[in-house]
């Protein structure tokens, strides 16, 4: 009878766990780590991990061909009006990349793809970066250096759905992981201002 109990506990926790955490992404526990991105409002390659800080991070990660992701992209509007405090609150920015066959890729017009960007955060409102990931090793190949140590984003990240959001504490450890889905994206939303309350 006891071990049957555990069972039912352990198996409950699992599915409790899984409410939080996706296969896409990194998983709770794991760290955000820098790597380059090109804004859509211009300027060079730089690191939006580093220039937010110790700032807690919400990513999102989407494909441009998803129109869910883009409504995504209003709701999470509403939580960093909400929480990022004039730049010392939540910092949030969104990513996109071309998402096919379980794997994000770089996408494959960046120029398209940084206009479309700058499109929809003019058309929705959009107040935070909205970027695409650049290879930190080609970028300083083409400046005859070293990548001094950034993450290549497709390698590092195991983004394998559009929608994913991820969030970290002020030490960068995720606490937050879910693939956004319409039948219980309010749900899930919900949860994930439950733990940005607990860790801002």
């Amino acid at each position: 009878m006891k071990r049957l109990l555990i069972v039912c506990i352990v198996a409950g926790l699992l599915v409790a766990g899984a409410v939080a955490s996706s296969n896409s992404g990194l998983a709770v526990g794991e760290k955000i780590e820098a790597f380059l991105v090109k804004n859509c409002e211009g300027g060079d390659p730089y690191c939006q991990v580093c220039k937010f800080g110790k700032r807690p991070k919400l990513i999102t990660v989407g494909d441009l061909d998803d129109s869910a992701w883009i409504e995504d992209l209003k709701a999470i509007q509403k939580l960093h009006e909400k929480y990022s405090g004039e730049g010392k609150g939540l910092a949030v920015f969104a990513l996109a990349a071309a998402i096919k066959d379980g794997k994000a890729a770089p996408v494959t017009d960046p120029q398209a793809a940084l206009a479309r960007l700058k499109e929809i955060r003019e058309k929705n409102g959009i107040t935070f970066p909205l970027v695409i990931a650049q290879n930190a090793d080609e970028v300083y190949k083409a400046q005859n250096k070293s990548n001094p140590g950034y993450k290549i984003f497709e390698n590092y990240y195991n983004v394998t759905t559009s929608r994913t959001v991820m969030f970290g504490d002020g030490s960068n450890r995720v606490q937050f992981n879910a693939v956004l889905a319409d039948a219980s994206e309010a749900k899930q939303l919900a949860e994930l201002e439950a733990v940005l309350q607990k860790n801002l």
